[in-house]
C-alpha cells in the first residue's frame, strides 16, 4: 500500500485555528488546494554538497545543462533528472523516492539508496506546494516578521516529530522562503534553506521560475524554471530489487601490512590502524557513525590492551569526515590540518591538534609523519601520513590505483602529478602506497600513473 504524505513526514494532528486562514489564502494563491503532483523543468547550476577545495568556500559548481522533477504529492513521490556537464563530459543523473524506498538508476540499472530516502522526502514538503499541503496536515501556527522591508506571515510546524520547518508567506500570498535542518554526519542539524522567487501562472497554478537551495550555508541548487505542468506526475512504481533490498551490513575487514600496522577495509572507503608503544592510532574516519563505530570496534579487537588516542583526518570532505565527530564523542583526539580546526569545532564538540606543514608522532620505537600535501588541486588541506621505517604511504583522493594491468591515464590526473611532486620535494623513501580508496600499490604505480614509469 503507497504511502500518503501525512504518513512519511508528519504526525497526524489538527491545524492550529489561527494558522488556517493564512495557509488557506496561500493554498488558493498559488493553486495548491487540488493540485496532486507537479512538473517542474529547466537549467542552471547545481553544487556538490561537503566536497569544497577548503572548508572556508562554497561547494564545488556543476552546470544543469537541463533538469526536470516530478513530485507525486499524493502518494509521496518523485522523479528527478538532471543532464549535468562536468570536465569529463555529460552525466545523466536520475533519482528516485517513493514512500519509503529511494533509489537511483543508470541506464537500465537500478541501485537502491536507502541512505538517501529521508532527504529526499524532505525536498517533498520543502516545494511551495507541499510546504502548503504539509502545513494543512499539521498543527501550523503563524506569526509575523518583518523580512527585506515587508510584513511576512511566517507559517510553523514540526516535522517527523523532530525538526521545525518554516515557510514565509509574501504580500502576494506566495510561499517565498522554506528553511528546515536534515541531519548530517558532519554538521549534525544542517540547515536547509529554499528562497523560491519571480512566480508566473502556467495554466492556474503558480511556480517560482527561480528556486535557489543553500545546505550547510552554500547553495547547493540554484534553477530557472521555464516549464511547469500541473498533475502530470503519474504514480511512481518501486522495481522490485528495491523494495527487497535491505541496508548494506557494514564490514570491516583488517589486513596486517607491518609490524603494529593494519589495513582497515570492506567498503569503499578504508583506514589505517597504526600501533604505538601505549596507545594506538587511526587514520580516517570516513563516511558515517556507523562505519566508525565498526571501525572502532575493530580496532579494540586487533588491538584490546591500548587505548585508541588520535584519529588522524585527511581532510574535511564529508565522505572523509563523516565519522569523525563519532571519534571525537569517544573522547578520542581529532588530528587534522590547522585550516579545518575552526570548521570542526563550530559542528561539534571535541579534543583536536592540528598539523601545518609537517607534524612528526613517536614514541621512540615508532614514528608516523604528517605533512600537508601542498598545492593539491583537490583540496588545499589535505594530509597524508608517512611511515619512515615501513616505508609506507597513506593517502586518499589525490591517486585512487587502477585496477591491475589497466592501462594508465591517457591524461594524468593532475592531483596524482602533485602528490609525486610532494613525494620527490620531501624526499621521502616510499616502497608501497596506502590508499584509503582501491588498493596497495608500490610507488612505480603511481609513476606509471603520471608518465615517469613503464
Amino acid at each position: 500500500m503507497r504511502t500518503t504524505l501525512l504518513v512519511f513526514a508528519f504526525s497526524c494532528a489538527l491545524t492550529a485555528q489561527d494558522a488556517r486562514p493564512v495557509i488557506d489564502n496561500a493554498a488558493k494563491a498559488i493553486g495548491a488546494a487540488d493540485l496532486k503532483s507537479i512538473e517542474y523543468s529547466g537549467s542552471g547550476s547545481a553544487f556538490t554538497l561537503g566536497q569544497s577545495v577548503n572548508p572556508n568556500a562554497a561547494w564545488p559548481k556543476v552546470a544543469l545543462k537541463s533538469y526536470t522533477r516530478a513530485v507525486d504529492y499524493a502518494n509521496t513521490g518523485y522523479r528527478e533528472e538532471a543532464l549535468r556537464v562536468t570536465p569529463a563530459g555529460e552525466q545523466r543523473q536520475i533519482q528516485f523516492v517513493s514512500g519509503r524506498h529511494a533509489w537511483n538508476m543508470a541506464g537500465t540499472n537500478v541501485t537502491a539508496a536507502p541512505a538517501a530516502t529521508a532527504e529526499r522526502l524532505t525536498q517533498i514538503w520543502l516545494t511551495p506546494h507541499g510546504f502548503l499541503k504539509a502545513a494543512m496536515a499539521n498543527q501550523a501556527t503563524v506569526k509575523s516578521q518583518k523580512r527585506g522591508g515587508a510584513t511576512m506571515r511566517v507559517v510553523s510546524f514540526t516535522g517527523h516529530g523532530k525538526y521545525k520547518v518554516y515557510g514565509y508567506i509574501g504580500v502576494q500570498g506566495t510561499v517565498d522562503r522554506v528553511e528546515t535542518w536534515v541531519e548530517n554526519p558532519v554538521l549534525g542539524n544542517m540547515l536547509v534553506e529554499t528562497d523560491y522567487s519571480d512566480y508566473k501562472d502556467f495554466g492556474g497554478v503558480k511556480f517560482p521560475t527561480r528556486i535557489v537551495q543553500k545546505q550547510g550555508g552554500h547553495p547547493t541548487l540554484d534553477l530557472l524554471v521555464t516549464a511547469v505542468k500541473a498533475n502530470a506526475a503519474s504514480p511512481l512504481a518501486v522495481p522490485a530489487a528495491v523494495e527487497r533490498a535491505a541496508a548494506p551490513a557494514v564490514r570491516v575487514d583488517s589486513e596486517k601490512i607491518a609490524d603494529g600496522v593494519w589495513y582497515l577495509t570492506g567498503g569503499s572507503h578504508h583506514s589505517v590502524l597504526v600501533e604505538f608503544k601505549d596507545h594506538v592510532a587511526v587514520i580516517e574516519g570516513p563516511l558515517n557513525p556507523e562505519r566508525s563505530k565498526a571501525v572502532i570496534a575493530e580496532v579494540k579487537k586487533l588491538v584490546p590492551a591500548k587505548p585508541l588516542r588520535y584519529l588522524i583526518n585527511t581532510h574535511h570532505h564529508f565522505d572523509h569526515s563523516g565519522g569523525v565527530r563519532t571519534f571525537a564523542a569517544e573522547g578520542i583526539t581529532v588530528v587534522t590540518h590547522a585550516m579545518n580546526r575552526p570548521y570542526y569545532a563550530k559542528a561539534f564538540k571535541g579534543k583536536f591538534q592540528t598539523v601545518a606543514d609537517k607534524r612528526v608522532m613517536t614514541d621512540g620505537a615508532r614514528t608516523m609523519e604528517l605533512h600537508l600535501i601542498k598545492g593539491n588541486p583537490h583540496n588545499d588541506a589535505i594530509l597524508m601520513a608517512y611511515l619512515p621505517k615501513e616505508k609506507l604511504l597513506v593517502e586518499v583522493d589525490v591517486y585512487s590505483p587502477a585496477p591491475p594491468n589497466a592501462p594508465p591515464p591517457a591524461t594524468p590526473n593532475p592531483a596524482s602529478v602533485n602528490l609525486y611532486e610532494n613525494v620527490e620535494r620531501l624526499k621521502l623513501d616510499v616502497e608501497r602506497i596506502v590508499p584509503l580508496h582501491g588498493r596497495i600499490v608500490p610507488l612505480a604505480e603511481l609513476k606509471k600513473a603520471i608518465g615517469k614509469g613503464s
